[in-house]
């Protein structure tokens, strides 16, 4: 009920207390879905972070701001398949990234819909342009109404083997005497400017179909989804030489020796993973081009709320900016991302801006898959797939940290990383993350006192305590959800112990 209410109390900001009620339209409750790729959840000035971004400041003050949100996922096709369906991977079959080297998935099983369908079923006029990394086509097959005229995930065919990636493409940088200003598979300045861009492309996109649904007498669901900031992070002038690399402050967990943890984790399974090569110098200048990188994304956004105030429409939509996950970029010595639970890529940013709700900081932990509830319930569409693993955030957006009564926390998984599978679960509070690994060695981090997750704690003797009441929840979790593989293998490790 106070949920209803609160949908009611938004809706009607929407509509001047003037008219006659029998010409009073019902509200429209417009969605604007923005998904980044890898942001860091604190690299922006929005959030307090070296990288300017002008348009999240503004927009951030106008939003409810997730502190603590986390993904489901650090790798990209399994977040997404997550967010459009409310559905972790051991329901819809999609825990790995489609359509990569090793891995056997080409796409998102076509039975389990989205909020791509749902919306179309209520009539909702829909976009989606940008990334989407869940199969050839998959927003035009299911129902997006605007769309590249390129289509989507062209290289994702079944029986189609992907490309090997060139794991040799770095061996140049370990020639004795050689220096290079510039390591193209990781940083490099790119040809053209910000409108020949990816970035610059996909901002006006976004604009064309807010300008037409402004003569829509239908809502709108629209999803624009930026491949910036994944590596490499090749980015034009003059985002390329925005930050001085000199005055880049590196990664406090930079020189993690990984001792006591899963020696997997210092594997090259990516040719990212390869950073032998990478000096000191060249992890500055590789943060300097990830700040310009996310200024000039900081554009694009801006430009789409840009258009959407210009559509007359801003104050009959609700308005998501969040990311997939984040980015390693130095961060334990890793780039990119991989099989770990590490907060660089577990924590994402997380903006959410209802007409009519009040603009706070929200702390209590959330799941980017919590967006699924959130999106339905204010656009009113009824998923035919249960999105059983996603919780509304209204409540939170109406009455702050206050708004959920259940233990703080939130849950993450990494099953596959590209063919190679790795099972981990794991479970983040405010005081500390434990990850149980079937591959490696479990971990238990202790993040008040070690920010950088330095030291594993895992089975020492004293913070044996905290680790069984995590691994008691994470357990309890696996049981709820109906993750029974993982479940089994859960008890019989904390049996053993």
């Amino acid at each position: 009920m106070r949920r209803r209410h609160f949908l009611a109390q938004t809706g009607a900001v929407l509509f001047s207390a003037g008219r006659a009620a029998a010409r009073v339209p019902a509200p429209r409750h417009n969605a604007l879905l923005i998904i980044c790729e890898q942001l860091q959840h604190n690299v922006g000035s929005f959030a307090g972070g070296p990288a300017r971004t002008p348009n999240l400041e503004k927009f951030a003050g106008e939003a409810v701001h997730f502190r603590t949100a986390c993904t489901t996922t650090g790798l990209c096709s399994p977040a997404r398949a997550a967010l459009f369906t409310g559905r972790l991977g051991h329901r819809t079959g999609l825990d790995d990234n489609c359509n990569v080297w090793h891995s056997r998935l080409t796409e998102l099983d076509r039975k389990q819909t989205t909020l791509i369908e749902w919306a179309r079923r209520k009539d909702y006029f829909t976009g989606y342009y940008g990334k989407w990394h869940l199969g050839k086509d998959g927003p035009i097959l299911r129902g997006a109404q605007r769309f590249p005229a390129g289509g989507f995930d062209l290289n994702a065919r079944p029986g189609k083997a992907p490309p090997k990636p060139d794991f040799g493409a770095t061996r140049r940088y370990y020639e004795k005497g050689a220096a290079f200003q510039e390591k193209p598979e990781f940083y490099a300045a790119a040809p053209g400017a910000y409108e020949q861009n990816e970035a610059g492309m996909l901002a006006r996109y976004g604009r064309r179909f807010l300008q037409e649904a402004a003569g829509e007498p239908r809502p709108f669901f629209l999803t624009v989804s930026f491949n910036a900031v994944h590596p490499p992070y090749r980015v034009p002038p003059p985002y390329s030489t925005m930050y001085d690399p000199r005055a880049v402050e590196l990664p406090a967990s930079l020189r993690d020796t990984f001792r006591g943890k899963p020696a997997y984790q210092n594997d090259v399974m990516w040719p990212f993973h390869d950073t032998g090569h990478l000096s000191d110098d060249d992890w500055r200048r590789s943060i300097a081009f990830y700040r310009g990188f996310v200024t000039m994304l900081d554009r694009a956004i801006g430009e789409v709320l840009d258009g959407l105030r210009e559509s007359g429409l801003w104050d009959s939509t609700m308005v998501v900016v969040l990311a997939d996950h984040g980015d390693m970029n130095g961060a334990h010595n890793r780039f990119d991302k991989g099989p770990y639970c590490y907060d660089e890529i577990m924590r994402i940013p997380l903006l959410v801006r209802v007409p009519g709700a009040a603009a706070r900081a929200v702390r209590r932990h959330v799941s980017s898959s919590d967006l699924n509830r959130t999106l339905a319930e204010w656009m009113g569409v009824e998923p035919d797939t249960p999105n059983l693993d996603s919780r509304s955030l209204l409540p939170l957006m109406e009455r702050g940290d206050s708004g959920w009564t259940s233990p703080d926390g939130t849950f993450y998984r990494y099953e596959w990383y590209n063919g190679l599978w790795f099972g981990i679960r794991a479970i983040r509070t405010p005081r500390y993350k434990y990850c149980f690994n079937p591959a490696g060695v479990d971990e238990l981090y202790d993040l008040a006192a070690d920010p950088p997750e330095m030291t594993n704690l895992s089975g020492r003797g004293e913070h044996r305590a905290a680790e069984r009441q995590l691994q008691a929840r994470l357990l309890a979790h696996l049981t709820d959800c109906g993750d029974s593989v993982l479940h089994s293998k859960l008890r019989e490790h904390m049996g053993s112990m």
